[in-house]
């Protein structure tokens, strides 16, 4: 059951990032691309992007906090949320693998080169790199706080310790 637990503290960590890049893209125009991530990562691969992007941005969300919580168990905490979250998700996967498939480059390099009404264009190489930090962050906070208390981690540490 804990693993149905912490898929669940995945989804709601991706509606959130997902709301924000949804805000961010539509409402506010603050976003630097013109589509979230998982969606320029299909439509770079020829692959159809909807409903996949979605469906996949809670896939990987779910997935990343089922991983976290298998990798910790009851020893989840916020630090270790945020290590899985920034070293792993974003630096490794995001920076290195994902954004140069897309064709943005290792950290935004690439940012500008195409036109901004491209749906791959991405205009702001400090703006995209403090973005995916900030959600990457609040995703792996969430987790690395929720988990444990969702899953009752928090009080086998305690009482182990007692």
């Amino acid at each position: 059951m804990e693993w149905y637990k912490a898929g669940a503290v995945g989804a709601l960590g991706s509606l959130i990032i997902l709301v924000v890049m949804f805000v961010g893209i539509e409402i506010t125009g603050f976003a630097p691309f013109n589509l979230p991530p998982s969606a320029a990562f299909l439509k770079a691969l020829g692959i159809p992007v909807q409903p996949l992007a979605v469906i996949a941005h809670f896939i990987y969300g779910i997935a990343w906090a089922v991983i976290l919580y298998a990798l910790f168990e009851s020893r989840t905490n916020i630090l270790r949320g945020l290590g899985l979250a920034v070293l792993v998700q974003w630096l490794l996967l995001m920076q290195l693998v994902y954004s140069p498939i897309i064709g943005w480059g290792v950290f935004g390099a690439a940012a500008g080169s195409l036109p901004p009404d491209a749906p791959l264009a991405l205009s702001s190489q400090v703006k995209y790199i403090a973005l995916t930090f900030v959600l990457h962050v609040v995703y792996g906070g969430l987790n690395g706080w929720l988990i444990p208390l969702w899953t009752g981690g928090d009080r086998r540490l305690a009482r182990a310790a007692a």
